[in-house]
Order: C-alpha cells, then sequence, then structure tokens
C-alpha cells in the first residue's frame, strides 16, 4: 500500500484536557502530521472554521463549552465553515451506547475510544483517504451512509464527496485548487437534494398536523410536529433562493408564516391559518414534481403578512 503523505494535511484538534491533547498532538506528529492546529474548547473550533477549514477535524464529544454533536451537524448543514464534507473523527473516553449514537446521527465519520495509539490514528486515516463512506442526504441527516448492506434498500441515493484530506495524502498536489470547485460543486448538489427531501418533509407534517387541528387538538405531539415543521419551512426558504426551485420561495415564506401563527395562537389556532396549510403543501409538491397537482391546476397561495 502506497505510504500516505500527511506533511501537508491540515489537522485541527480540539480537546479540553491539556495532557490528552499533547498525547494526541505527539501521535500525530510521530504518524507523519506536520500542520496542526489545536484548541479546547467549542468557541475555539468554531472560530478555527471560519478562518479556515482543515482538512481532518478531530474532536473531543465532551467539550466545557457546548456540545460537539451540533457544531458538526452545523458543518454538515453547511451552516459553518466551507466545506460540510470535512472528514471529522469524534474522540471519547466513555464510549457509551447513547454517545456512540449521538456520533453516528450528528455526521461524524468515526468514533475513537481515548487513550489512543499512532497504530488506531494511522489505520483510520488510511480509511478515510482511501474507503471513506459515499453521503447520504436525507431531511435530517447529511453525512456518512449508515445502513448496513443487507438494509441498503431505500429511496435515499448515495453520494460520493470531494476530500481535501484524501488528495493531499495520496500527493495528488495538481488537483488541490481544484478541491473548492469541487466541493462548491457537491454543495449545490446536496442543496438540491435536502430541498427535495424537505418538500416530502413538508407534506408528511401537513397530513400529520391538519387533522388534529381541524378537531381541535393541539397536545405535544401536535406542538413537536409544528416546531419541525418550521424548522424545515425555514431551511427551505433559506436554501431555495437561486435554485432551479426559486419559484417557490412564495409558497416557503408564506408556509413559514402560518406555522408560526398556529404556534403563536396556542391552543386556539385560527381556522383560516389552518385551512391554508395543505394548499400550501400542495403547492410545494407540486412544484417539486412530488405527487399528483390538485385537479383544478397550478396552486397560487398567498398570505398577507400585514
Amino acid at each position: 500500500m502506497e505510504k500516505l503523505k500527511l506533511d501537508d494535511v491540515d489537522v485541527l484538534l480540539v480537546d479540553p484536557d491539556h495532557e490528552t491533547r499533547e498525547s494526541i498532538c505527539d501521535i500525530l506528529h510521530d504518524t507523519g502530521f506536520r500542520k496542526l492546529r489545536l484548541g479546547k474548547r467549542l468557541t475555539e473550533l468554531r472560530d478555527a472554521l471560519v478562518i479556515s477549514m482543515p482538512d481532518l477535524l478531530i474532536v473531543e464529544t465532551g467539550l466545557p463549552d457546548g456540545g460537539f454533536c451540533e457544531v458538526v451537524q452545523a458543518i454538515r448543514h453547511h451552516e459553518i465553515g466551507t466545506n460540510p464534507f470535512l472528514p471529522v473523527i469524534a474522540l471519547t473516553g466513555d464510549p457509551n451506547p447513547d454517545m456512540v449514537k449521538k456520533a453516528n446521527e450528528c455526521g461524524a465519520d468515526a468514533l475513537l475510544t481515548k487513550p489512543v495509539s499512532a497504530a488506531q490514528v494511522l489505520e483510520l486515516v488510511g480509511i478515510l483517504v482511501r474507503e471513506r463512506k459515499p453521503f447520504v442526504v436525507t431531511s435530517d441527516y447529511v453525512g456518512p451512509d449508515r445502513r448496513k448492506e443487507a438494509k441498503r434498500k431505500s429511496d435515499v441515493p448515495t453520494l460520493e464527496v470531494p476530500n481535501s484530506l484524501k488528495v493531499k495524502a495520496t500527493g495528488q498536489k495538481d488537483e488541490i485548487d481544484a478541491v473548492q470547485g469541487a466541493i462548491d460543486e457537491a454543495i449545490a448538489d446536496v442543496n438540491l437534494r435536502k430541498l427535495e427531501r424537505h418538500a416530502e418533509q413538508i407534506a408528511f407534517l401537513v397530513d400529520k398536523i391538519v387533522p388534529d387541528l381541524e378537531k381541535g387538538v393541539v397536545d405535544e405531539p401536535v406542538r413537536q410536529f409544528l416546531e419541525r415543521l418550521l424548522y424545515v419551512a425555514e431551511d427551505s426558504g433559506r436554501r431555495i433562493a437561486g435554485t432551479k426551485y426559486d419559484h417557490l420561495s412564495e409558497p416557503c415564506m408564506s408556509l413559514i408564516k402560518v406555522t408560526t401563527d398556529i404556534r403563536a395562537a396556542g391552543d386556539s389556532p385560527e381556522s383560516k391559518d389552518v385551512g391554508l396549510l395543505s394548499p400550501l403543501s400542495q403547492a410545494i409538491q407540486a412544484g417539486f414534481g412530488i405527487g399528483t397537482a390538485p385537479a383544478d391546476g397550478d396552486i397560487s397561495v398567498k398570505v398577507c403578512t400585514k
């Protein structure tokens, strides 16, 4: 197997424990890494990502000023930094089932149990370079494909993502300048996939919510569905500008307004607002080419915000 060229790989290591941080830093250096940036808090991690994206992030799951899952999710959903496909290795001294589940669900590539060895680091880096899993994009999740081979039957396709770690570690110097362009193209692809999954999620949530609201039922499950609907609508509104679905900006904004008003009304939402949810959902589905448009033709739903 060809030896990896790790001296030009930019690594960001964030761990609150000084001894552990220094130990892993020594391991990385002995393994061949030379460009190492160190941090011990979540704020330092966020600041470092704003300054420049690394090729590899190694982060402790237990940071003193916040959870690592939120920042990894923000990276994957392109809310922080310029590369949502950044390889991420999570570190933990307590690999309990809940922590393993969180690391998987937030989109980390792998979870290493401390203390770690140089052999473990080198093996895992080799996997991320040569055998990194493709990504999947759903309404909730962007990250490495977690599906088992026997359970892979799904209508959610996988996506091979750009990997600056691979480009640098395999010595493809002529490809380095092209990596960000490939990342930008993949981001656009993920954005469209995300919008399409959101459209499906909107239909599901509205179908769940409307029957109960029409009966005057506003219990905890309904409130949770409303929270999720508002998030999906807002994220769709954020992503949709400049895409081929730009013409659906107005119904997305209208859905945000209606959902916000229903939430604010508590146990007594306005019937006119409840009545708008299904037509808005249908308009969005028709715009995305999902399902069948109503028989009376194109839907045009406009909500007055005054």
